[in-house]
């Protein structure tokens, strides 16, 4: 993105999640933000108060594609298993954009800490954990996949895959195209549990 496109808050933002990707929350400082943006501080102060409240508005910033996520896929015409693959479909496609942004996956634990950010994190990890587990359950009672597996289960398989296919990109062990790396495992566990 161009600088010049985007508002002051938003370079912010921005600014904090490539910190947070690149060195970890307990390097997002006024200091860092400010240097990295090359922004002065207390312009800084103009817009938060404290580092809490820009935390608020990155966890914020993270989840706010959820909703128009999970509204294209509930459009969707075809079966449940479809709208599974889809869901991860668009996530792949929008970490893989986004890359620094999905990297705030690995900082949950810390964001748990963060009194201004505990319940936020909650609400969007739970919510997104509840709608993968309809979307299985809804493939369960439309016999699309195999009975006795658990909607849950198969919901937390998934996010956990997407959060270990993002820790082996911080480690080094994975280069190709994270996209990539999610979809085909997507169509794996799609032929596993499917019926067919």
């Amino acid at each position: 993105m161009t600088e010049s496109f985007i508002s002051t808050k938003d370079r912010i933002i921005s600014t904090a999640i490539d910190i947070i990707s690149e060195s970890g929350l307990s390097n997002l400082t006024t200091k860092t933000i400010s240097i990295k943006a090359n922004l002065s501080e207390p312009l800084l102060y103009r817009f938060y108060g404290d580092i809490d409240e820009l935390l608020v508005d990155v966890v914020n910033y993270y989840f706010r594609f959820d909703k128009g996520i999970r509204k294209t896929i509930q459009g969707k015409e075809g079966t449940n298993i479809e709208r599974i693959k889809a869901y991860v479909e668009n996530y792949a496609i929008y970490y893989e954009n986004y890359y620094t942004l999905a990297t705030l996956m690995l900082q949950y634990e810390e964001l748990l800490h963060n009194a201004a950010t505990r319940e936020l994190i909650v609400e969007g990890a739970t919510s997104r954990r509840n709608y993968v587990t309809e979307l299985f359950r809804a493939a369960l009672d439309a016999g699309e996949i195999k009975e006795g597996l658990d909607p849950a289960n198969l919901a937390d398989v998934v996010h956990g895959f997407i959060r270990a296919a993002i820790l082996k990109r911080r480690f080094g062990a994975q280069r190709g195209s994270f996209g990539k790396e999610i979809c085909v495992f997507i169509d794996d566990l799609i032929r596993l549990i499917s019926k067919k």
